[in-house]
């Protein structure tokens, strides 16, 4: 009869009962082995607290309000130039040209953009001031055109006519020789479009701002006008304050009476020469007569004495 083979240890089981056991007698290892999940969330809301420290910081703060197109479109001029104040009127798209006096026609300047009739903040004399500002697309150099008078507007069916005959002090009324042509072409559709009015409405708003800005230069200009001329006055007054000699005399005259020049310096020299006399005659000293009356009586008595001695003689 054979013999039985004893069975193989099953390495399996051994295994399974040493990890069993570690386990058991390891439980540090195994709180080890369950805390990864907790490791990552906590790694993560480690992560997300910045985020919320910004969201926090965002929600106390209070946001800015919302600015209109007008702001930013006004913001954006004043950018080019600081005096403009406000904006009367927008046209989307306009095109600017020259009038050339040797071709005798309309030029390109290379300017296309949006057109903003702008009013400016108060000139020198406190006259209103107006603009026409063309916010170039394809250049750095813009138009800006002060508008100084309605005479120099024009609208025709196809440009709006500009003439530039400004200068840089406002107190002078006389034009500048250097006078320049604008024609301004403002893009329009047909109606039922939006922009079917834009070129006529943006045209009106420029003569009436040329026309307020003519009227107002007038006005300033005259107050200036005035205000010299008080200046004047006002010194002429103070200058007659002081009264002239023949003022004096005039005044002290009956009137109807012509002053001659006898009566004029009639009174200054008899002055001078009260004073002459006075300052120039010196007293003098009585001089001694001669004794006519002791000459006289010693004649007398020699003659006396003589008389007497014919009438009684010597021996008497």
């Amino acid at each position: 009869m054979a013999s039985r083979r004893p069975r193989r240890p099953n390495n399996n089981n051994n295994n399974h009962h040493n990890q069993s056991s570690n386990q058991h007698s390891n439980p540090s290892h195994t709180q080890g082995y369950f805390q990864g999940s907790g490791y990552d969330s906590d790694y993560q809301s480690y992560l997300s607290d910045p985020q919320q420290l910004l969201d926090q910081q965002n929600r106390s703060m209070p946001s800015a309000p919302p600015r209109t197109n007008e702001e930013l479109n006004l913001s954006v001029l004043q950018s080019h130039n600081p005096e403009v104040k406000s904006i009367q009127s927008i046209a989307p798209f306009a095109v600017v040209y020259t009038f050339s006096p040797t071709t005798r026609q309309w030029e390109k300047t290379g300017v296309e953009g949006t057109l903003f009739v702008c009013q400016l903040v108060a000139g020198s004399l406190g006259e209103e001031r107006y603009s026409v500002f063309v916010l170039n697309r394809r250049g750095l150099n813009n138009f800006d055109l002060p508008l100084t008078h309605g005479d120099n507007v024009e609208l025709t069916e196809e440009y709006i006519i500009l003439k530039s005959d400004s200068t840089s002090d406002p107190s002078n009324a006389r034009p500048s020789s250097d006078v320049r042509i604008y024609g301004l072409w403002v893009f329009s559709e047909p109606p039922p479009s939006s922009t079917a009015e834009t070129r006529n409405i943006n045209a009106q708003v420029i003569r009436e701002c040329a026309v307020m800005a003519g009227h107002s230069l007038k006005l300033a200009r005259e107050r200036l006008e005035a205000a010299r001329q008080n200046g004047l006055h006002a010194a002429a007054t103070a200058a007659s304050t002081t009264i002239d000699p023949l003022d004096e005399v005039q005044g002290s005259a009956p009137m109807g009476r012509q002053i001659s020049l006898r009566d004029l310096f009639g009174q200054e020299r008899a002055q001078d020469d009260g004073w002459s006399v006075r300052a120039h005659s010196q007293p003098t000293q009585a001089q001694p007569e001669p004794a006519a009356s002791e000459s006289q009586d010693v004649l007398g008595d020699l003659f006396r004495r003589s008389g007497l001695v014919y009438r009684t003689g010597p021996n008497s």
